[in-house]
């Protein structure tokens, strides 16, 4: 495609110096002539001097000017633009019909003829799968479960009874969705007792699951992933949370049961929640931040406890003088109680 092609699909505006054909997309710093990249981030605005890209993706403050042997797209969002043209070039075709031989299939089970199963897969009782859904290898999927429209269930994923996936859904391999929740009750003697999770998981619409995450079913209700919200690998999501519409969840994240999470939340990794809170839309927790009160408000949040992430900053810069400071206070008090002993 010619620069102003991509920049009529993107709906932006092209700069064009020379004539070039795009064929691929590449990293500004090693693109070569029919390749495009994008520049989002500020600390790779030096490679706009070496590089030999024939188009980038660029911001409308880039002061096109200085680079006169460059053609440019000029977008509001280069990364999301950029986002859109891969999607575009490399967008996947609908999976081949087929069913393997070496799958288990039960005879109850509701397979769309547009579907693909594939080997070594186990499919249980009143399954039903929808148009264009892939399941790769290795995939077990329990008693009474669906799995809607155009989704991908990547190898060794176990989706566990009474599971409910809706359309667009990917789940990574390795994931587990619906394995028992995390509670015991606790007799007179220290023995811990199994409660039996009687409940599901729900996953809405156009979620992505990542590789090694685990996500709860309920105690007795539903833990549910709502539409648009992507996760991470190795999450641990569990029984009866709820994690609101398009949120981010981060690796290694843990949210511990009954904790509601609104839309829009950025969970950065290493995150940890307790159970029963609640967390208000608009929220970003920074990385390795531990939440054991609800947030009502929306904003960013640091630390163990987390709280403000304006004041987080100011604490973490005085953080590594504290020590300094202390041998301050200590010769203050030595001195103060000189001249005190002295007066006496």
């Amino acid at each position: 495609m010619k620069p102003e092609e991509v920049a009529k699909l993107l709906g932006c505006k092209a700069i064009v110096k020379r004539e070039v054909k795009l064929n691929s997309v590449a990293p500004i710093e090693t693109a070569k002539e029919n390749e495009l990249a994008f520049l989002s981030n500020p600390k790779y605005e030096k490679y706009l001097k070496t590089t030999q890209a024939g188009c980038i993706i660029v911001k409308p403050d880039i002061d096109i000017k200085e680079y006169p042997h460059l053609n440019f797209i000029i977008c509001d969002n280069p990364y999301l633009a950029f986002a859109k043209i891969i999607r575009f070039v490399y967008a996947p075709k609908p999976p081949k019909p087929y069913i393997a031989s070496q799958s288990y299939i039960d005879a109850t089970a509701e397979i769309d003829k547009t579907a693909r199963v594939e080997e070594f897969t186990y499919i249980g009782k009143n399954v039903k799968i929808g148009k264009h859904t892939r399941v790769m290898p290795f995939v077990y999927v329990g008693d009474n479960t669906t799995i809607g429209d155009n989704c991908l269930i990547y190898p060794h994923v176990t989706i566990r009874e009474d599971t409910v996936i809706g359309d667009n859904v990917i789940i990574q391999a390795g994931a587990v969705i619906g394995s028992d929740g995390f509670g015991y009750a606790t007799d007179e003697n220290g023995n811990h007792l199994k409660i039996p999770q009687i409940g599901n998981v729900v996953i809405e619409d156009d979620v992505e699951i990542g590789s090694g995450t685990t996500i709860d079913r309920a105690a007795l209700q539903s833990t549910v992933i709502k539409k648009g919200t992507k996760i991470d690998n190795l999450v641990q999501i569990a029984h009866n949370v709820e994690v609101g519409e398009n949120s981010i969840i981060v690796a290694q994240t843990g949210i511990s049961g009954s904790t509601k999470v609104g839309k829009n939340v950025i969970l950065a990794g290493q995150t940890g929640i307790a159970g029963h809170l609640k967390i208000a839309d608009n929220v970003i927790i920074t990385a390795k931040s531990g939440i054991g009160k609800s947030i009502s408000k929306p904003g960013a949040y640091s630390g163990i406890p987390a709280y403000e992430h304006s004041k987080w900053l100011k604490n973490s810069a005085v953080a590594p003088k504290l020590y300094e400071m202390y041998k301050k206070i200590k010769e203050l008090e030595k001195r103060i109680k000189e001249l005190e002993d002295a007066n006496n």
